[in-house]
């Protein structure tokens, strides 16, 4: 299956989409057990936006408001600005 994304086109095989490998991603250890993050810029991220609600989880858009996130960031610069104040707290 091909998806057209921003700036790309993503090859998957069909049935599977990046919510379903979050969903199988915190299955596992380190993630099990933890509330998942999420952070996406593209159209093809929605699947996950989606699910977060489900997982207890946080989905943040960035460049475009996305319908059912939690937040939004302008730039990628936000993005890696929040990321350094949750690294800052955690120390």
């Amino acid at each position: 299956e091909v998806l057209p994304g921003k700036s790309v086109c993503e090859i998957k095989h069909s049935g599977f989409n990046k919510a379903s490998g979050v969903i199988e991603l915190m299955k596992h250890e380190p993630f099990k057990g933890r509330r998942p993050l999420f952070i996406g810029d593209d159209v093809t991220d929605e699947t996950v936006f989606a699910i977060m609600p489900d997982m207890d989880g946080l989905a943040f858009s960035v460049g475009r408001r996305a319908k059912g996130v939690a937040g939004h960031f302008d730039e990628p610069s936000d993005v890696r600005a929040f990321l350094a104040h949750l690294l800052d707290d955690e120390a």
